[in-house]
């Protein structure tokens, strides 16, 4: 008879969201560390229990196995009902932050992944990302056997301002263009003590690539002063006109454009007024292909396993789902990249000439540590920064000198002086890049149905909707760290505070944007006002450092993890080509410096393999 004690009782959870693509386990307090598995039948997962002893038991739902239900644990008792039955009003998860492992069919068939481990590649590089997709694509263009070991599953083809964006209809301003980041981050850190960093990785083909806002300013003079010499100069020669090729250079131009341009170059004669320079692919009309938007990595990567011949697949092999737990070394060279197949659940050795780590500011500074890596000068994961950005949302009218509801504007703003001043260490050197997005609504992103364009342009009245940002370049924060300890699925835990600026700096930006609202009429957006805020550490993923380029010539450049070429200082075959190895945090957003490293490292390693 049902809820006797000795029964076997069922528990269900009738749910539409969480189906068989989804894992839900149970957990109860006999073993809170063993999952048990359920079928789902009928809409809703099935448990059948041991029966529940005279004490009783007390249980919880397990989403991926890693997310409890949140609440209080739910109690069984003998002699209860035989069926318990929840659904989605009584049984919710938090929004998952850590990796989630999928095999999909478009995953399945254009990058199947090498399970061997027989093979001797060319160049392994971990992580497809800006600095690993472009690193790999260009090597296996140069005829390098390569294989990119990627964490992360099949996410989005392409850059999330590619795909149909998501809306903030109103008076207010939204990064749209890369929005879904919050929903899709990994969050694969703690925070020490007092840390404020509140960045995310991103664990997907492509990387933080899907995920960015297209703009790619160079770094100018008074930026790469403390960077070393051969970067520099090749930065500045050929280095950013080939990134520009590749991530497809485009100056947004327009009637308004120079209309606000000269405007602004009239009203602000201290400043030098500049198309935003953008990484946008439009239509070749004389070749009438069709647009492919914002690059990403995953773009590039996807082409190449889609294309036959010597530029395409023949050389590139991407292994998703592959997360690297630890570089193996004998004396002064790599020998192996042991990677966990997430999918399999089995640990995986693979062999190459030369070993990348191209992961990202925290996780190649995690893998360096979690290897045991030598690291002769003791940088590796310190110095980990984010230079100071500061924001203001607004509206101008209709009175505004720059109002034109239709239009939009992306302008870069740089001091005529910047860099003239001061001696080092460069205090109130106006070392700062300005960005005014005028139609900022319009600037992020685009609308597919038109009912929701003319809904957002009806609320948002008549007005234009506008963004300031100002961002500075900083020095390395030489007390800021990562550190790992434990096993490979540790999170590392970071210690990073804000870099400051000077009370000159500041008063100089706030003047600046006092001076540009009051000519502009600027108005103060829903439940806002028109000051200044400091952005987050890390909510931009500019975070850089923690295996920073050497910069003593003296020294060849061997006085940080990497020297000038990006190889570690303590190995022959080792590199690194990610954020982690710039030596500053720069004014310039720093996706096309990025890019211009990977470039200049495919022939560096083609040279030497």
């Amino acid at each position: 008879m049902g809820g006797e004690t000795g029964a076997m009782p069922e528990i269900r959870f009738a749910t539409a969201r969480y189906r068989p693509d989804a894992v839900i386990t149970l957990r109860t307090s006999l073993d809170w560390n063993e999952d048990i598995p359920g079928l789902f039948d009928g809409g809703a997962w099935v448990f059948r229990l041991d029966p529940v002893p005279p004490g009783g038991i007390a249980f919880k739902f397990v989403h991926e196995r890693q997310y409890w239900m949140v609440g209080n644990d739910i109690g069984l008792q003998p002699g209860g009902p035989d069926v318990v039955a929840f659904d989605e009003g009584r049984v919710a998860f938090p929004e998952p932050t850590e990796l989630l492992v999928e095999s999909g069919e478009v995953a399945r068939r254009v990058f199947p992944p090498d399970l061997g481990g027989g093979r001797t590649y060319d160049v392994i590089v971990v992580g497809s990302g800006f600095g690993g997709g472009v690193l790999a694509e260009q090597l296996s263009d140069l005829g390098a056997d390569v294989l990119v070991l990627e964490a992360g599953s099949y996410l989005f083809p392409t850059h999330v301002g590619n795909l149909p964006r998501q809306h903030g209809l109103g008076r207010r301003v939204d990064k749209n263009i890369w929005s879904l980041w919050d929903e899709f981050r990994v969050v694969n850190y703690v925070n020490a003590g007092g840390s404020a960093y509140g960045g995310g990785q991103g664990f997907n083909l492509g990387g933080r690539s899907l995920f960015w806002g297209g703009f790619i300013p160079p770094m100018m003079w008074w930026e790469l002063d403390a960077w070393p010499e051969p970067v520099r100069w090749y930065l500045e020669g050929e280095g950013y006109a080939l990134a520009n090729d590749l991530l497809k250079f485009k100056d947004l131009d327009s009637d308004y454009q120079w209309q606000a341009k000269s405007w602004l170059t009239r009203e602000l004669p201290g400043y030098t007024v500049l198309n935003a320079p953008m990484a946008i692919q439009d239509t070749d009309a004389s070749r009438r292909t069709v647009a492919a938007g914002v690059f990403s990595t995953a773009d590039l990567l996807m082409e190449a396993r889609l294309t036959e011949g010597g530029l395409g697949k023949e050389h590139l092999t991407v292994n998703l789902n592959h997360a690297v737990v630890r570089i193996d070394t004998a004396g002064r060279r790599a020998t192996g990249v042991v990677a966990r197949d997430l999918v399999a659940g089995e640990e995986r050795t693979f062999r190459a000439k030369a070993v990348v780590l191209s992961a990202g500011t925290v996780e190649s500074a995690k893998l360096a540590q979690l290897s045991g890596l030598a690291d002769p000068n003791g940088k590796a994961g310190a110095g980990m920064t984010d230079h100071p950005i500061f924001f203001a949302h607004f509206a101008v009218p209709a009175s505004s000198p720059l109002y034109n509801p239709g239009a939009a504007a992306k302008i870069l703003l740089r001091h005529k002086a910047a860099g003239l001043r001061s001696a080092p260490p460069h205090q109130d050197d106006h070392r700062y890049n300005v960005i005014l997005e005028l139609g900022a609504d319009f600037n992020q992103g685009r609308f597919v149905d038109p009912d929701f364009l003319a809904e957002h342009l009806r609320v948002r009245g008549d007005t234009m909707l506008c963004e300031m940002v100002v961002l500075f370049n900083a020095p390395l924060v030489e007390r800021n760290a990562l550190r790992h300890a434990g096993p490979s699925f540790a999170k590392p835990a970071v210690d990073m505070q804000e870099c400051p600026i000077t009370a000159g700096e500041w008063q100089e930006i706030d003047g600046l944007k006092n001076l540009l609202f009051g000519k502009l009429q600027a108005q103060p957006l829903e439940n806002g006002d028109l000051n200044l805020r400091r952005a987050g550490l890390g909510g931009v993923a500019h975070e850089v450092g923690t295996l920073r380029m050497g910069t003593d010539k003296a020294r060849n450049y061997g006085d940080g993890v990497v020297d000038a070429d990006l190889k570690f200082a303590a190995y022959d075959n080792l590199y690194a080509c990610d954020l982690s190895v710039f030596p500053t945090s720069p004014a310039a957003n720093p996706s096309l410096t990025l890019a211009a490293l990977a470039l200049r490292l495919a022939g560096t390693l083609k040279a030497r393999i």
